[in-house]
């Protein structure tokens, strides 16, 4: 069996070089790690699985350095919406009480200061010794590009956007989500529930929302028909649709799409029951799914430290992506339309 010590010598460097290098670890010159990755083929080295298993549960288990930092970066979100939206500060409170009880800090930046172009921020983290960062879910965007020093740092995303570059992250699971809805109206009797869905984060779902609802309605011939993505200005439009479509029960992707239909006076639907596809603590007598994005904030921290504790920095080669359906919540009281 070829040995690290015999790559060592043949590559003359350290075995510590060596043991980096074969985990592509960063702080190794490129020209380096592939060196000593090409000397380890040719001599036919194979790792030894319990070995590395052993080291990864050491490297797991290293305490934490007092005051280390992990970056909550609030991305294309002003300080005055991260501090009052309830869904964002969910999120964060999520993610730092997941982070404190592993031993960590949070430490906020945000990418819509002025003054702070993404390099800026690079270098900002960079000059506090933060190598662990915590992307934001983003609320307006469905793609999002940050220029960020990407190689320096252990990067997750909060949400389901695509980004660029890809990296790790964890969001809520829409599709298996819009599954559990529509087989828990099915079973209280209703056979045609209609959808309606605010367009951008039906997109940021990557439609996911959209294909679970064509695939698991309970009349699937009509589910066309019965999902409506946005709302047009004419209320009119809206009511007809709904009086043409005859729909048993609405579900909204959330409660402000509740209120414009309230707003709209959309009287043709006050007596249909309503579902909200996230729900939130704030508005108990909806019912729905909880997308329980303290967790999904939680399990997005966890994908932090393991890097840390793996030494990986940089853009992945397999993002990893960690999806939740949420859980269901039933309604405090039967919401109607017109309540």
């Amino acid at each position: 069996m070829i040995t690290l010590q015999q790559i060592a010598r043949v590559a003359k460097c350290s075995l510590a070089t060596v043991s980096y290098a074969l985990r592509d670890d960063p702080r190794i010159r490129p020209e380096t790690r592939t060196l000593v990755q090409k000397i380890a083929t040719q001599l036919g080295y194979r790792p030894n699985p319990r070995f590395a298993a052993l080291m990864s549960h050491i490297r797991n288990s290293r305490p934490v350095a007092a005051g280390e930092r992990i970056a909550f970066v609030w991305v294309h979100t002003p300080r005055t919406e991260s501090a009052k939206d309830p869904f964002l500060q969910r999120v964060f409170v999520g993610a730092k009480a997941r982070a404190e009880a592993l031993g960590y800090g949070l430490e906020q930046f945000w990418t819509a200061e002025r003054g702070m172009p993404d390099r800026r921020l690079s270098e900002v983290m960079k000059s506090r010794g933060i190598v662990g960062m915590l992307l934001s879910p983003v609320m307006h965007e469905s793609e999002v590009t940050l220029d960020l020093e990407w190689s320096y740092f252990a990067p997750a995303v909060i949400g389901s956007a695509r980004w660029n570059p890809e990296l790790h992250h964890a969001g809520h699971h829409h599709y298996l989500a819009m599954q559990m809805t529509l087989e828990r109206l099915a079973a209280a009797g209703c056979r045609r529930p209609m959808a309606i869905l605010e367009a951008d984060v039906n997109e940021r779902a990557r439609r996911a929302w959209e294909a679970a609802f064509a695939v698991f309605h309970p009349s699937r011939e009509a589910a066309a028909e019965l999902l409506l993505i946005g709302l047009p200005e004419d209320r009119r439009a809206v009511a007809r649709r709904i009086k043409t479509c005859r729909p048993d029960a609405l579900v909204v992707s959330a409660h402000a799409m509740l209120e414009q239909l309230r707003a709209m006076d959309v009287a043709v639907a006050r007596e249909l029951p309503v579902i909200s596809l996230h729900w939130l603590p704030t508005a108990p007598e909806i019912g729905g799914v909880d997308q329980s994005y303290d967790m999904v904030a939680a399990n997005a921290v966890d994908l932090v430290v393991s890097q840390l504790n793996s030494n990986e920095t940089g853009v992945p080669p397999w993002p990893r992506m960690l999806l939740f359906p949420g859980r269901w919540v039933e309604p405090a009281v039967q919401v109607r339309l017109g309540r």
